[in-house]
């Protein structure tokens, strides 16, 4: 938390999500384990933020390459299956 005159700042909080809007809101967690939402600027994440913008982003979350890695592993074995009964 970087806004001077927050109760939290200097503080590192746990995100739960980002509310995106022109200036994105965070969900915190409190150390109650109440959520709250912040305003990413009053935050080091907003300089973060600004900094992935500029990478290019990745085609596949883990989750897609999981499914792909399945999917490849079923097709393999499809094809190991048909080769054997060709034999």
């Amino acid at each position: 938390m970087t806004h001077p005159h927050h109760p939290l700042y200097g503080q590192q909080v746990e995100i739960i999500r980002v509310r995106r809007s022109r200036d994105p809101d965070l969900i915190i967690r409190h150390l109650d384990g109440y959520h709250g939402a912040i305003a990413a600027s009053w935050t080091t994440y907003a300089s973060i933020a600004d900094e992935l913008a500029c990478e290019k982003p990745a085609l596949l979350d883990l989750e897609g390459l999981l499914q792909v890695a399945r999917l490849v592993e079923q097709l393999v074995q499809r094809t190991s299956v048909t080769t054997e009964d060709q034999l």
